[in-house]
């Protein structure tokens, strides 16, 4: 029964309804939304927001994008690791 009981608990339940970010965004000179500053969120990958607002529908998509320089020094790092790990492999 207790299977039963979550299975009429997940099928009865109403769907969660539109995605609401109009509490965290805030519209940029250029148009774009971004997250408004001590606003409380979490970050979801591309391909989820797009999974969700396809099946929820609402907005608006806030992109955050990475600094060019933080994602330069990523890049570096990999690159030592890299050659730090050949150079020990010979």
């Amino acid at each position: 029964s207790g299977g039963i009981a979550k299975w009429r608990s997940f099928h009865f339940l109403k769907p969660p309804g539109p995605i609401d970010n109009t509490k965290i965004a805030v519209a940029k000179g250029s148009g774009h939304m971004q997250v408004k500053q001590g606003a409380d969120y979490g970050q979801i990958s591309e391909e989820t927001w797009i999974y969700l607002s396809t099946l929820y529908g609402g907005g608006p998509e806030i992109a955050i994008r990475q600094n060019v320089a933080q994602v330069q020094e990523v890049e570096s790092l990999h690159g030592e690791q890299k050659i730090e790990a050949e150079t020990r492999a010979v």
